[in-house]
C-alpha cells in the first residue's frame, strides 16, 4: 500500500513526534512518503525518520500565495498515486486537488470542522476529541490513541529523591496560550514566598514564543535560583534522561491528548496535570498519577506541596506504566492505521 502524510512543517511538537513514530512503524511494511508544505522544519526530528519512507519539501513560505507551489505539492501526488493520503492539520486538505483517498486525524479539542466532510475518514487521537467531533456532527470519527516508543524510553529505577531536592520537569512548546507555564510558575511563587518550600528545581524543555515572557516572570517572582531553561532537546535525550527527574507537570490550558504525560508515565515518573480531558484520559481520571484545576495557580500549589512534602502515591506508578504499555503503544497505532486504511481502499 502506498501511504502519503501531508503536513504544514515539522516543528517541534506532539503532533511531530507521534507523526516520527508511526511512518517509522508503518515503512516496515507499506511504502511511505512525506509532503512537507511549509519551510517549518526542525532537521533533527525529520531525521529521526527511517531512511525507508521518502521526503518531499516545498519549502513553501507561510501565506505565500504563489500556486506554482501548489501545483508542485500536487504533481508529487500525481507521480506517487497513493493509496491513502493521511493529513494532520487544518486546511491541508483544500491544497489537494483531485480525487484521493484522504483521512485526517484530529489532534485537538479545538478544530473547526468545515473541511470534515472532504474526508474518507476521520480519527481523533482520544475518546474526548472524539466526543468533541461527534458533537460537530460526525458519529463515525474513530478513536485511534497516539502513540509512543515505550521500548526506547528509559525507565526510572528508584524514588529516592536526592537530598530531599526534587527534579521537576515539564516538557513542551513554550507556550502559555496552550501549555500553561506561566500557571506552573505563578504555583511555584506561591510555595517559595508563602510556604517557604524551595526544595525544588524546575527544568522547562523546550522552546517557543513565549520564552522571554516567562523568563521575565521568573525574575518578577524571585525564581532565578529554582528553574533551569534547558532549551530544545531531541526525542532521544529525553526518552534517556527522563528517568532522572523526580516529578512532571503538565499544566496546560487545553490539551487533546498530551504524549509527553505518557512519556513520563513510560518512563516510571509522578506525574501531576492540569484536569483537562486530553491529559485526565492518559492518567485513568485520577488511577495513574495526580492532577489539579485547571489554571487554578492556588490549586496547583496545594497539590505541589504535597509532592513536595512526600505525600505522592508512588503505588501510582507500576499502574501507570502497564497502562501506557496496554494503551499507548506506538505499535498498536500504527497497525491501527493500515487497518483503517486497507478498509478504505477494499
Amino acid at each position: 500500500m502506498r501511504i502519503a502524510h501531508v503536513v504544514w512543517g515539522m516543528k517541534t511538537g506532539g503532533v511531530e513526534t507521534m507523526l516520527v513514530n508511526i511512518i517509522n512503524e508503518q515503512v516496515k511494511t507499506e511504502e511511505v512518503r512525506l509532503f512537507i508544505i511549509n519551510d517549518f522544519v526542525d532537521e533533527f526530528i525529520v531525521d529521526k525518520i527511517s531512511s525507508l519512507c521518502r521526503i518531499f519539501k516545498l519549502n513553501r513560505k507561510p501565506g505565500d500565495k504563489n500556486p506554482l507551489k501548489i501545483v508542485k505539492l500536487n504533481y508529487w501526488l500525481w507521480r506517487y498515486r497513493p493509496d491513502i493520503i493521511h493529513v494532520h492539520s487544518y486546511q491541508v486538505s483544500k491544497l489537494i486537488l483531485g480525487h484521493w483517498n484522504i483521512v485526517r486525524t484530529i489532534h485537538n479539542t479545538g478544530n473547526h470542522p468545515d473541511e470534515y466532510p472532504k474526508m474518507k475518514a476521520l480519527y481523533a487521537i482520544s475518546d474526548i476529541v472524539k466526543a468533541v467531533t461527534v458533537k460537530q456532527g460526525f458519529p463515525n470519527v474513530k478513536t485511534v490513541y497516539n502513540g509512543i516508543n515505550i521500548k526506547d524510553i528509559k525507565s526510572k529505577g528508584q524514588y529516592d529523591v536526592n537530598n530531599g531536592i526534587y527534579q521537576i520537569v515539564q516538557v513542551s512548546r513554550l507556550d502559555v496560550s496552550q501549555k500553561g507555564q506561566d500557571i506552573l510558575l505563578n504555583a511555584l511563587g506561591i510555595l517559595y514566598h508563602s510556604y517557604g518550600l524551595s526544595n525544588y528545581n524546575l527544568h522547562l524543555v523546550g522552546t517557543g514564543d513565549s520564552y522571554a515572557m516567562l523568563k521575565e516572570l521568573v525574575i518578577k517572582l524571585g525564581l532565578e535560583k529554582f528553574v533551569i531553561f534547558e532549551g530544545l532537546k531531541d526525542q532521544e535525550f529525553i526518552f534517556n534522561h527522563l528517568c532522572e527527574f523526580d516529578l512532571f507537570i503538565q499544566p496546560s490550558r487545553y490539551e487533546g491528548f498530551g504524549i509527553t504525560v505518557a512519556e513520563a508515565m513510560a518512563a516510571k515518573l509522578p506525574v501531576l496535570v492540569s484536569n483537562i480531558e486530553g491529559p485526565m484520559e492518559i492518567i485513568g481520571n485520577g488511577k495513574y498519577g495526580m492532577s489539579f484545576e485547571s489554571e487554578n495557580v492556588a490549586d496547583l500549589a496545594d497539590k505541589l506541596r504535597i509532592v513536595l512534602q512526600g505525600g505522592y502515591d508512588y503505588s501510582l506508578i507500576e499502574k501507570a506504566y502497564q497502562h501506557v504499555c496496554d494503551e499507548y503503544d506506538v505499535r498498536n497505532t500504527a497497525r491501527k492505521y493500515i487497518s483503517e486504511y486497507k478498509q478504505i481502499v477494499q
